[in-house]
């Protein structure tokens, strides 16, 4: 395990308020990482590998240049669908596995006017209306850990946030750390003071260590109320555990895109999205320990947000049949609204106790999410087939927070307060390579079966989990403790089209998706709470070092999503 040293004095305090924040490097990888457009049933059976083969007005989210393949009619379509989100979970050897209801998202609308030499010449237009990600996720996890499992306790990570803001302090700010300070509803104005802080001490969780040598006396370090009482280093150990999670929300895209014959072999494509983003979160964590004692917190965490992006893509057809392209599209620019609501509740030797954060905790930030670069080809085998594979880079590594202008000044950089969450987003991930085939074959001139295959690689960096323990902090969003590291995501595709008559089509398709997922109740943290009373010099010579505080295990998710979803067209 390697120590994350702080740094003292003005840059410790400088960067203190990632500790504070509504918004943090977790929320922001978790809504910039959902883009994943979806399109017609043709689109969806193909498993979205449409960059060379466009035509289709889905095209334009893999390479906006291929809606200049689709020439004559007007045509206007819509898609709907039903997906379900299921989720097997397995803590501490316990499994468990949770199976979402079936739903009906809206997946597209779109109206298209394709090319006429005779009449239009050689623009196509596009506008459309489509599902841009989906964040529906209904998630349970329970643990009955062993008893020679090590593991600690929201309450150890608690103290340990505790004493880790007051350290950055250095003394300067010791009264607001109080026990009474903590439990008094004026804490929450306090921008020094965590709200797992203020939770937990209001709740019981938390109180100041006692000395072993004189019982008595208070040190200025807390630790958890459900530990041992004696020892620096002790950490609660909970006998049971139980993680509910429930999310719900979408992306809305707004999609105006212009393609461009340029020649027979040569066209072009610009398209413009604006985003609607929403996102609702509601967790519980319940820790149970065996003295009758137990934690709980309730999260309640409302997101939204508008943006806009560009994607440009050009198309080239080498020769007659085989078509190669590449796109790129600009990172949305998110302007986003956050707002949650937390309640902490704490049962410890026959005292219980309880505190909420205030109703309204809003705030403001502006996400920037990924680019992504595609590279794109296509064969069609004249009226008989066509065979298609995409590829596509996405930097998830780049997404970015920075203030809302009207929060910015001129002597501060535009990310003021988010520098460690910017570089733990850099840090902790990648770019990811998506790959996706497909194949559809023409059984008739009205009659096309469609397969494809999706596999798109971790954003993940290597060695940020051994063993099931977490090997850096994650900084979370204020009592939010709860985040996930996704893996890779694999999934399948099939389906038909039947062409009803020359104006109407009707499309099918089922996607099958699976992804590996590695989900945590709470972060590794190093507790400062024994620097306390000790120079630099003295934790030099003393070689002193922070309490390890692990964490519960992570929870290996699997997450799996069924989905079938109809097109129906109409050209006039």
């Amino acid at each position: 395990m390697t120590y994350k040293h702080k740094l003292l004095g003005v840059v410790a305090l400088s960067l203190l308020p990632l500790a504070l924040s509504a918004q943090s490097a977790s929320e922001a990888f978790r809504l910039g990482s959902t883009t994943d457009p979806t399109g017609s049933a043709r689109y969806t059976a193909l498993s979205g590998a449409m960059g060379a083969v466009g035509s289709d007005a889905s095209s334009l989210v893999r390479n906006p240049a291929g809606i200049s393949l689709y020439r004559g009619d007007n045509r206007l379509s819509l898609t709907l669908g039903v997906a379900q989100n299921n989720t097997r979970n397995s803590w501490y050897g316990n499994s468990t596995r949770m199976e979402g209801k079936w739903r009906v998202p809206f997946e597209e609308f779109s109206y298209q006017r394709g090319t006429s030499r005779d009449t239009r010449g050689r623009l196509s237009f596009v506008f459309s209306i489509r599902n841009g990600g989906s964040f529906d996720r209904s998630f349970r996890a329970q643990a009955t850990p062993g008893a020679g499992m090590v593991h600690s306790s929201l309450a150890d990570y608690a103290a340990a946030r505790t004493n880790n803001a007051r350290y950055d302090y250095q003394a300067q700010h010791d009264a607001d750390f109080t026990l009474s300070k903590l439990q008094s509803t004026s804490a929450f104005d306090n921008p020094r003071v965590p709200f797992i802080s203020i939770l937990g001490a209001g709740s019981g969780w938390i109180s100041p260590d006692k000395d072993p040598r004189n019982p008595s006396k208070e040190l200025q370090r807390y630790g958890s109320t459900y530990g041992s009482s004696n020892a620096p280093s002790y950490l609660a150990h909970p006998e049971r555990l139980d993680l509910e999670i429930y999310e719900r929300g979408n992306i809305l895209n707004y999609d105006l895109a212009l393609g461009i014959e340029a020649t027979d072999a040569l066209h072009f494509g610009i398209v413009g999205t604006l985003s609607s983003l929403d996102y609702d979160l509601t967790s519980y964590y319940t820790e149970a320990f065996n003295n009758s004692g137990r934690l709980f917190l309730r999260n309640q965490v409302s997101v939204s947000g508008f943006g806009a992006g560009l994607g440009l893509g050009a198309l080239y057809e080498v020769a007659e049949g085989l078509r190669l392209g590449a796109s790129l599209y600009t990172p949305t620019f998110y302007s986003m609204k956050s707002d949650f609501i937390s309640y902490g509740e704490g049962i410890y030797g026959g005292k219980k106790g309880n505190v909420r954060t205030p109703s309204s905790a809003a705030s403001s930030y502006v996400l920037r999410g990924p680019w992504r670069f595609g590279l794109s080809g296509a064969y069609v085998l004249g009226r008989s087939g066509i065979l298609s594979v995409d590829y596509e880079y996405t930097t998830l590594g780049n997404l970015r927070i920075t203030n809302p202008p009207e929060d910015r000044s001129y002597d501060s950089p535009a990310d003021a307060g988010y520098e460690e969450d910017n570089a733990q987003l850099k840090g902790w991930y990648r770019g990811t390579h998506t790959l996706r085939a497909g194949a559809e074959v023409m059984l008739d001139p009205r009659f096309a079966l469609r397969a494809g295959y999706r596999f798109t690689s971790s954003p993940v960096k290597d060695g940020m989990v051994k063993d099931g323990i977490a090997q850096q902090e994650a900084f979370v969003s204020g009592p939010v403790v709860h985040y996930s590291l996704p893996g890779a995501i694999n999934s399948f595709s099939a389906g038909l089209g039947y062409r009803i008559s020359p104006s109407v089509s009707l499309d099918v398709a089922y996607v099958y998706t699976h992804q590996d997922v590695k989900t945590f109740a709470f972060p590794y943290v190093n507790d400062y709470g024994n620097h306390f009373g000790l120079t630099p010099q003295q934790i030099k010579d003393q070689n002193v070092r922070p309490v390890n505080i692990d964490g519960a295990e992570s929870i290996n998710e699997t997450r799996m999503r069924h989905k079938i979803a109809a097109t129906v067209s109409f050209r006039f």
